[in-house]
């Protein structure tokens, strides 16, 4: 199994996990609106196993060097595998262990515009039905897999890149 791979695997079993507690804890049913910041735990894991991840390939590298591009391909592959082994799970949580998440999100969502006209709330409901649904929810979330996992593979490959040594020699002296 490959580096970015493995990290991947951690990656989502670790939303998974999450996922799950969220779940146990009410945070997806009668307290969803108290834990709206559980979900920036799933974004701390991202970073940091993207980071470990990222690391990982710099140091299998027989010379411990890391080019910006590798660092980068090996961050972003690292969520779109962690992505997309979620989305599969996300499917089946939605449509099997929490079936009734699009109900709970539609009665918050009518909490929180209950100045709105009957028609509002309607077309709201109807939008909140597709969006919340298994197949959406899994569509979206390797489409900010992939987004978020771009940018933090932009930003720690920043940080972890470290040229070879045959290219610091071959540089030009500083002036």
């Amino acid at each position: 199994m490959n580096t970015t791979f493995s990290y991947g695997l951690v990656l989502a079993v670790t939303n998974i996990v999450l996922t799950l507690v969220s779940f146990f804890l009410g945070f997806q049913t009668d307290k969803m609106a108290e834990g709206t910041w559980f979900g920036w735990l799933t974004f701390v894991a991202a970073i940091v196993v993207t980071w470990l991840g990222v690391k990982a390939v710099r140091e299998e590298s027989a010379d411990k060097s890391l080019r910006y591009g590798k660092g980068v391909a090996s961050g972003f592959l690292i969520n779109l595998y962690a992505g997309v082994i979620g989305a599969i799970y996300g499917f089946i949580h939605f449509t099997f262990i929490n079936p009734s998440f699009t109900d709970y999100a539609i009665n918050l969502a009518r909490q929180k515009a209950a100045n709105a006209s009957d028609a509002q709330l309607a077309a709201m409901e109807k939008y909140l039905r597709f969006v919340y649904s298994p197949t959406a929810l899994s569509i979206l979330g390797i489409v900010f897999a992939m987004i978020i996992g771009i940018v933090l593979a932009l930003i720690v490959s920043a940080f972890l890149k470290r040229e070879p040594p045959a290219a610091l020699e071959e540089a030009p002296p500083a002036v």
